[in-house]
C-alpha cells in the first residue's frame, strides 16, 4: 500500500515537473514574445517620431512655398501692371512713329522737289556763268590785246628795245630760269591770260620776241606762248608749267579739241 502510494506520488511528482517545465518553456516562450513585442514597438515609435519630424519639416517647407507662392503672386500683379504700361506706351509710340514716317514722306517729297529746283538753278547759273564767263573772256582779251598791244609796240619804239628771235639752246634756257610757272593760279584774278602776259613780258625784257598763242575750244579759250627760233622753227610753251607742246588744229589739248588757234607777234 505504501509503495502504490510512493509510486503514485513519484508519478504525480513526474507530472508536476513535466508541467512546470512546459509551463517555464511557455513564459520563456512569452517573455521572448514580449521581447520581440517591445522592439518592434519601440522601432515604430522610432519611425513615428521620424516620420513627425519629417512632417513638421514638409510643412515648414509647405509654408515657406506658400509664403514665396504669395510673394510671387504678388510680384506678378506688378510685373502684369508694368506689361500693361509698356503695351499702352508701345502703342503711343507706334502712333508717334506713324505721325512721324508721314512728315518724313512729306518732308522727302519736299526734299526732292527742293533738289529738282536746285539741280535746275544750279544748271541756269552754270550755263550763265559760263556763258559770261566765256563772253567775257573773250571781250576782255580782245580789248586788252589791242591796247597792250598797241602801247607795247609803242613803248618799245620809245625805248629802243630791239627784239630778236632766240636759239632753241636760249629758249630752253630762258624757261628754265622765268619764275611766272610759279604764280598760284586764280579764276577770278589770274588766269592762263596772266600766266601768258607776264611770261612774255620777261622774255621782251630778256630782249626774246615771244609771240601770244590764243587756242579757241568749241566752248571755251586758252593762251600759251610761243618762240620762232632761228635753227627750231616754232616753239610752243606752256607758261603755266614751263612744258613744251604741240598745237595743231583739230587735235586735243588740255583734254578739249582745238578749232583754231593763232598768234600774235
Amino acid at each position: 500500500m505504501v509503495g502504490t502510494k510512493a509510486i503514485a506520488l513519484g508519478l504525480i511528482c513526474v507530472v508536476l515537473s513535466v508541467g512546470l517545465i512546459g509551463a517555464l518553456i511557455i513564459v520563456n516562450q512569452k517573455d521572448a514574445d514580449l521581447q520581440m513585442k517591445n522592439e518592434q514597438i519601440f522601432e515604430l515609435e522610432n519611425e513615428q517620431l521620424s516620420l513627425e519630424t519629417q512632417v513638421s519639416g514638409l510643412q515648414d517647407d509647405v509654408s515657406v512655398l506658400e509664403s514665396q507662392n504669395i510673394l510671387l503672386s504678388n510680384q506678378k500683379s506688378v510685373l502684369e501692371g508694368q506689361v500693361s504700361s509698356l503695351q499702352a506706351n508701345v502703342s503711343s509710340l507706334e502712333s508717334e512713329v506713324g505721325l512721324l514716317e508721314d512728315s518724313k514722306s512729306l518732308l522727302e517729297s519736299q526734299v526732292s522737289s527742293l533738289q529738282a529746283e536746285v539741280t535746275e538753278l544750279e544748271g541756269e547759273v552754270v550755263q550763265s556763268y559760263s556763258l559770261g564767263y566765256d563772253e567775257g573772256e573773250s571781250d576782255g582779251y580782245a580789248f586788252g590785246f589791242d591796247e597792250g598791244y598797241f602801247e607795247g609796240v609803242e613803248y618799245l619804239t620809245q625805248t629802243g628795245y630791239y627784239l630778236r628771235d632766240p636759239t632753241y639752246a636760249e629758249v630752253v634756257a630762258f624757261v628754265n630760269a622765268d619764275t611766272t610757272d610759279e604764280n598760284q593760279y586764280d579764276i577770278n584774278n589770274y588766269v592762263c591770260y596772266d600766266f601768258t602776259a607776264d611770261f612774255n613780258a620777261n622774255a621782251t625784257q630778256a630782249g626774246y620776241r615771244c609771240g601770244f598763242v590764243y587756242i579757241e575750244f568749241s566752248d571755251s579759250a586758252h593762251a600759251i606762248s610761243c618762240f620762232n627760233t632761228t635753227d627750231m622753227g616754232i616753239i610752243y610753251v606752256e607758261p603755266q608749267n614751263d612744258d613744251f607742246v604741240s598745237i595743231t588744229v583739230g587735235q586735243r589739248y588740255l583734254g578739249d579739241v582745238i578749232v583754231d588757234a593763232g598768234i600774235i607777234w
